[in-house]
C-alpha cells in the first residue's frame, strides 16, 4: 500500500466522494470506491479491505441513528442468509487476488455495469410481501458479492425497492443489513489474506474522520437535492467510473509487448496472501 502523502491524499479523496454518495442515497460507496481504488493502483483485496472500514463507519453510524426504525424481527433472516455465502465470495476473492490487477479491474468494472443495468432495467410493482424464494436468492447473492468484491448492496436495494415501505423504514433496513455483515467480512478477509489486509484496513482507519465528514455532508445534500436529480446523476458517475475501470486495463494490456503482458499478482503491494 503506498504510504506517501500524495497517494494517501488520493485515497482520502476517493473515501470522501464515496461517503458523500453513500450519505445521499444510502448505498453505492463501494460501487464508486472500488473501481476508483483500482485505477489508483490499489489491488482488489486491498480495495475491499479499505471499503470495509468505510462501510462500517457509515452504516453503523447511520444504523445507530435510525435504530428506532429498524424492524429487527424482519431483518434477522436476511442478515443471516448473507453470512451463508459470504465465505464463498471471500474464497473467490482470494483466487482473483492471485490474478493480474488488470483482470481484477475489468471484473469489478463489469460487475458495476451489470448492477447499474439491472437497477435501471428491473421495474417491479412494490408489494407488502414476496415469496420466500426471492428473499433467499436476494440475500444469498448479496452475501457472495460482499465477500467477492465488497459490493453486496445492490441486491438488497432492489429487494427494498420491491416493497411498499416508508422511506425511513427502507433506509433503516439497508443500514442494519449492511452493518451486520461488516465483522464477518473482516474475519474472512483476515483468514484468507492475513496481515497484509489488516494493514490495508489500517489505511481505512486513518480515513475515518474523512468518512464521517463525507457521510454528514451526504446526509445534508440528500435532504436538499430531489431524489429524481440525485439518482440519475449518481448512475452516470458510477457508469463512467466502471467504464474507465474496464477501458484502462484493456488499453494497457493491448498496448504492451507480448512478453510484458503479465503483471505482478494483485496482492503484490502488500505481500503474498496467506
Amino acid at each position: 500500500m503506498p504510504d506517501d502523502i500524495p497517494s494517501f491524499a488520493i485515497l482520502a479523496a476517493i473515501l470522501l466522494v464515496g461517503s458523500v454518495l453513500q450519505g445521499m442515497i444510502g448505498f453505492a460507496s463501494a460501487l464508486l470506491g472500488t473501481p476508483l481504488f483500482l485505477l489508483a493502483g490499489v489491488t482488489l483485496p486491498q480495495a475491499v479491505a479499505i471499503n470495509l472500514i468505510a462501510s462500517t463507519v457509515q452504516n453503523v453510524t447511520a444504523a445507530w441513528k435510525m435504530r428506532r426504525e429498524i424492524d429487527f424481527r424482519g431483518a434477522r433472516r436476511p442478515a443471516l442468509l448473507r453470512l451463508v455465502t459470504l465465505p464463498l465470495g471471500a474464497l473467490c476473492l482470494y483466487l482473483v487476488g492471485k490474478s493480474t490487477s488488470q483482470t481484477a479491474s475489468i471484473m469489478v468494472g463489469l460487475i458495476v455495469l451489470t448492477v447499474l443495468v439491472v437497477q435501471t432495467a428491473v421495474r417491479v410493482k412494490p408489494r407488502d410481501h414476496w415469496h420466500a424464494g426471492w428473499e433467499f436468492l436476494t440475500f444469498l447473492s448479496s452475501g457472495f458479492l460482499l465477500g467477492l468484491c465488497g459490493m453486496g448492496g445492490p441486491p438488497v436495494v432492489l429487494w427494498v425497492l420491491a416493497h411498499r415501505w416508508e422511506a425511513q423504514r427502507s433506509k433503516a433496513f439497508l443500514f442494519f443489513i449492511f452493518a451486520s455483515g461488516m465483522l464477518p467480512q473482516a474475519i474472512c478477509l483476515a483468514l484468507f489474506f492475513g496481515w497484509p489486509i489488516i494493514e490495508a484496513m489500517g489505511v481505512g482507519l486513518l480515513g475515518i474522520p474523512i468518512l464521517l465528514l463525507g457521510t454528514l455532508m451526504g446526509l445534508k445534500l440528500g435532504a436538499l437535492i430531489p431524489a429524481h436529480v440525485v439518482r440519475p446523476l449518481s448512475t452516470l458517475v458510477l457508469a463512467a467510473v466502471a467504464i474507465s475501470a474496464i477501458a484502462w486495463p484493456l488499453s494497457s494490456m493491448l498496448g504492451q509487448p507480448a512478453k510484458s503482458k503479465v503483471s505482478q499478482p494483485a496482492t503484490s503491494n502488500l505481500g503474498e496472501p496467506k
